[in-house]
C-alpha cells in the first residue's frame, strides 16, 4: 500500500503507559459517536493558538471516528496531545483488542473510508502501534514552512 506508513508492535506495555505519560494534554472519552465532537474541542483547546490546530482537530476527529466505528470491543478512546517545538504529536488510543487499522482506497462514490487518506495527506508522519492492551494510531503535524 503505497504511502501508508504503518508500524506494528506487540509488547506488554499498555498504550496509556507507553504514550500518554509525555502528553501536554490527555483526555479519555467513551467510545461513542457523541464523544467525537468533544474530542475535537479538546484538541482545539489544547492547541489554542497553534498555527496548524485545525489540521490536528480534523485528523483527531477522523481517528476517533475510526475507533468508534471499528474498535467494536473497545470501551474508551484516549487522545493525547504533545508539542515538541513546532511539531505536534497526537496519539489516539483505544483498548480494543480485535482487528487492526487498515488502509482502504475510497473512490468518489464511497461515503466513508477516507480517514487514513486524509491523515496520510496532511500529516508529516503517522502510523499505528498495536499492543496487547489496545491500539494507538498517531500522527505528527507542523505548520507550513517549519
Amino acid at each position: 500500500m503505497p504511502g501508508a506508513p504503518f508500524t506494528v508492535a506487540d509488547t506488554l506495555e499498555p498504550p496509556t503507559a507507553a504514550f500518554a505519560t509525555q502528553a501536554t494534554a490527555a483526555r479519555t472519552f467513551g467510545r461513542r459517536p457523541d464523544e467525537v465532537p468533544a474530542a475535537r474541542r479538546f484538541v482545539r483547546e489544547a492547541l489554542d493558538g497553534y498555527p496548524a490546530s485545525f489540521d490536528a482537530e480534523l485528523l483527531t476527529c477522523e481517528l476517533v471516528t475510526n475507533a468508534v466505528q471499528h474498535a467494536t470491543d473497545a470501551g474508551w478512546v484516549t487522545v493525547a496531545v504533545m508539542r515538541r517545538g513546532t511539531v505536534v504529536h497526537v496519539d489516539v488510543i483505544d483498548d480494543g483488542r480485535g482487528g487492526l487499522p487498515h488502509w482502504r482506497e475510497a473512490t468518489g462514490q464511497d461515503e466513508d473510508g477516507r480517514g487514513f487518506q486524509l491523515v496520510n495527506e496532511i500529516a508529516e508522519r503517522w502510523g499505528f502501534l498495536r499492543e496487547r492492551a489496545g491500539t494507538c494510531v498517531w500522527f505528527e503535524i507542523a505548520p507550513a514552512g517549519s
